[in-house]
């Protein structure tokens, strides 16, 4: 693993992931509706972090290309 933004964020976005499938059963298995609102707008965030280490390498390539 790199220590630059794309390891940081990869990190992230894994962790993230991990309490979004957590939570996801715990939701599932509660079908409470205020829960199951609250989880979208996490589901949103968490996907919103992921795209972070997913373009960054293409993001860093095109800028040194540009140089």
């Amino acid at each position: 693993m790199s220590y630059d933004i794309h390891g940081f964020a990869g990190l992230r976005a894994i962790i993230l992931m991990l309490v979004h499938a957590v939570w996801a059963t715990f939701v599932l298995i509660k079908k409470d509706e205020k829960m199951i609102v609250s989880f979208h707008k996490f589901s949103i965030f968490v996907w919103l972090i992921w795209l972070i280490p997913y373009f960054s390498p293409m993001v860093f390539q095109m800028l040194e290309a540009a140089k």
